[in-house]
C-alpha cells in the first residue's frame, strides 16, 4: 500500500541540486557562534548540571537556546539565499505532512524509551525506584508508582510533545529544515554523518558543564554525538520522506518529554555512557528504530 503524503520516489541527491558550501558554512557559523556565546558565557558564571534535578529541569533560557538554530536558519534562507517569504516552506519543508507519523511517534518514542531503561536495568546498568523516591524527597510529597504510570507517563506522552514541540521546531527548522536537504547533494551517508557530528558538538558547552554525562565531559560528548548520530538518522528519514521538519520537530518534543519525564526518576543511577536513553542503549534502540524505519518507509514507496 502507498502513502499519498509521501514521494513516489526515495529522495535522491538530485533531488536536491549541487552541494553549496556557502549558505551550510554561514549557518553552521551563525548557530554555533551564537550558541557557544551564550553557554560559555553562563557556565563562565557558574553554570552545573551536575545532578539529577539540574538535568532533569531545564531553564527556560536553554529551551530558548533551542531556537537559534531556527533563527540561523530563516536569516540565511531569507539574506543570503534571497528566498521570499512564501519560499520559506519548500525551503525549510515547513509542511505538516499526512497525521500517521504524528500518532505513530507518540507511541514509537516511549516504547524506545521503556526498551532502553528495560535493557539499562536488565543489563544491571542502574537499580529501579519506581516510586521515585528522590523527586518524593525534593517536592515533600510521597508520589508512588501508581501516580508515576497512571498520571505522570501518560502526561509525557500526550501532552509533553505539544509542549516541547514548540522548543523541538526551533532546532529542527535548522539541523532538518534547512541542514539535510542542503548536505544531501554529498550522499545521504555523508549528509547523515556530517549532521550528526554537528549536532552532536553543538551540545558541546552543556555536556562539559554535566549535562548528561556528569563527571565525563570528554566522553560525555563522543557519546553526545553517537546519540545525535542514531537519533538524527531516524529524524533524517522521516524528514525526507514526508517533507516536514514540523513533523521532525514534534518527534524531537516527543522524546525530549520522555528525557525530562519519568524515566531519570525511576532509574536515577543508570549508568551515564552505557545506560538509560543518553548512553550505549540510547545509541543501540535508536539504530534499531532507525532500521525499521527505513524498512517500513521502503515498502511504503514500493
Amino acid at each position: 500500500m502507498s502513502d499519498p503524503n509521501a514521494r513516489p520516489d526515495r529522495p535522491s541527491d538530485r533531488d536536491f541540486g549541487p552541494f553549496r558550501l556557502g549558505p551550510a558554512l554561514a549557518f553552521v557559523l551563525i548557530t554555533f557562534a551564537a550558541t557557544w556565546g551564550v553557554e560559555i558565557a553562563l557556565i563562565a558564571d557558574g553554570l552545573r548540571f551536575d545532578d539529577l534535578v539540574g538535568q532533569s529541569a531545564p531553564a527556560l533560557w536553554l529551551l530558548g537556546v533551542m531556537w537559534i538554530p531556527g533563527l540561523a536558519a530563516l536569516l540565511v534562507t531569507l539574506f543570503m539565499e534571497r528566498t521570499t517569504a512564501r519560499g520559506l516552506i519548500p525551503a525549510l519543508s515547513l509542511r505538516l505532512g499526512s497525521v500517521g507519523p504524528y500518532f505513530l511517534g507518540i507511541a514509537l518514542i516511549p516504547l524506545a524509551y521503556a526498551i532502553m531503561y528495560g535493557i539499562t536495568w536488565g543489563a544491571g546498568l542502574s537499580g529501579f525506584d519506581p516510586d521515585m523516591g528522590t523527586l518524593a524527597a525534593l517536592s515533600g510529597t510521597p508520589i508512588g508508582r501508581d501516580t508515576a504510570l497512571q498520571v505522570m507517563l501518560p502526561l509525557s506522552i500526550f501532552l509533553g510533545p505539544l509542549i516541547n514541540f514548540v522548543f523541538g521546531l526551533g532546532e529542527e527548522l535548522g539541523w532538518r529544515g534547512f541542514l539535510l536537504p542542503r548536505l544531501m547533494p554529498l550522499g545521504k551517508p555523508a549528509a547523515y554523518l556530517v549532521l550528526g557530528l554537528l549536532w552532536g558538538l553543538w551540545h558541546a558547552p552543556l555536556i562539559w558543564a554535566g549535562l548528561n554525562y556528569p563527571g565525563q565531559p570528554m566522553e560525555g560528548i563522543l557519546m553526545m554525538c553517537l546519540i545525535c548520530l542514531a537519533f538524527g538518522a531516524f529524524l533524517n528519514e522521516m524528514t525526507l520522506h514526508y517533507r516536514s521538519s514540523i513533523l521532525a520537530g514534534f518527534l524531537h518534543g516527543a522524546a525530549n518529554a520522555q528525557g525530562y519525564g519519568i524515566w531519570t526518576w525511576m532509574f536515577p543511577d543508570a549508568h551515564p555512557l552505557l545506560g538509560g536513553a543518553m548512553g550505549l542503549t540510547g545509541v543501540l534502540v535508536w539504530t534499531a528504530l532507525t532500521c525499521l524505519t527505513i524498512a517500513v518507509l521502503r515498502r511504503l514507496r514500493s
